[in-house]
């Protein structure tokens, strides 16, 4: 059995993009169940069986949780700051760090929000009505992290095929 190399910065990076954009998948998926939509313990539920989620849905955000700390590990050592290859602002190392950060801080608010019950319903709240009304923020979040990941995702790949193709052309390893 042959050793495998460990593989470059870039290539570590770019399997962890894999990695999250799966999970960003799963998320968008998961965000359309149960979990996200928390029933009322005082509300009248029309008899259902449903099945929980929210095992996977806290296994899924603590895997985008962990996979945007690898990226922003990888992302310093694959993409330094001080090479430029000419790339719009928002796909700069420092800016795709900072998107991470931001995507990081909407997974650890989704950690607590998605799994929060829902207040209760006023007093005057009708008895006929079957189905409590939907202010599904933590949905939205969910929807719009899993988006982000996918955009960020896309971006440091840009930015890595980039500077392949630009050391390709140099002559300089990248």
């Amino acid at each position: 059995m042959a050793d495998h190399p460990e593989p470059s910065a870039a290539e570590a990076l770019w399997q962890h993009l894999d990695l999250l954009q799966d999970a960003a998948a799963e998320l968008r998926h998961l965000s359309q169940e149960e979990p996200l939509l928390q029933a009322r313990p005082d509300y009248p539920h029309p008899p259902t069986v449903h099945r929980s989620y929210a095992s996977e849905l806290r296994e899924t955000l603590e895997r985008i949780r962990e996979g945007i700390s690898h990226v922003r590990q990888l992302l310093a050592e694959a993409l330094p700051a001080e090479i430029s290859t000419g790339l719009v602002p928002d796909e700069t190392p420092g800016a795709l760090d900072r998107q991470l950060v931001g995507l990081g801080k909407l997974t650890e608010t989704l950690l607590v929000e998605a799994f929060e019950p829902l207040p209760p319903l006023p007093k005057h709240a009708p008895p006929y009505v079957l189905e409590a009304p939907r202010r599904d923020l933590a949905g939205a979040k969910a929807i719009y992290l899993s988006y982000g990941l996918e955009e960020a995702a896309a971006s440091i790949r840009n930015d890595l095929l980039g500077r392949a193709n630009a050391s390709a052309i140099s002559g300089r390893p990248a």
